[in-house]
């Protein structure tokens, strides 16, 4: 049986498990956000020779979208797992049978996105569907696998 295989016959994720890789990942994600400010300050200081106040929400919005995006997809596709994930040893798992691409990182980074800006509703609709999944899980043609303690996974 394959890798795929097994990931695919793995049971879903609980979502207090999903909850906590994403809370987990956040510390992460602040801290990339923090070293970009930290770049970016420094450059237009550098280029402006002053800084010119607080960025505009939206700039900012947008640039904690990129991190998101980057270190989510960054992790998704080396290897199906964020840090957090593999703390709570979650892994998302592709129902096509093929690596996740690209379009389904974006459609989860965006849908997740959007999910956490209205209070979570996308996420808390795992409890209502049968399979367990949430927005992003259905748009993107995946979905978050439990991996237990004593199965060792190897790509």
């Amino acid at each position: 049986m394959s890798l795929q295989q097994t990931l695919l016959n793995l049971p879903t994720a609980a979502l207090w498990r999903r909850i906590a890789a994403l809370i987990y990942d956040s510390l992460i994600i602040l801290g990339l956000y923090l070293m970009l400010g930290l770049g970016l300050v420094a450059l237009l200081k550098l280029s402006l020779g002053d800084f010119p106040g607080r960025l505009p929400n939206s700039i900012q919005l947008s640039l904690i979208f990129c991190v998101c995006f980057f270190y989510y997809s960054h992790s998704w596709r080396r290897g199906g797992q964020t840090i957090g994930m593999k703390a709570w040893r979650i892994r998302l798992v592709n129902l096509t049978e093929k690596p996740i691409s690209l379009s389904q990182c974006m459609l989860r980074v965006g849908i997740g996105f959007f999910s956490l800006v209205i209070a979570g509703i996308g996420f808390w609709w795992a409890w209502l569907d049968k399979q367990q999944r949430s927005w992003h899980d259905m748009a993107s043609l995946t979905r978050v696998a439990f991996v237990p303690k004593d199965m060792q996974l190897e790509d």
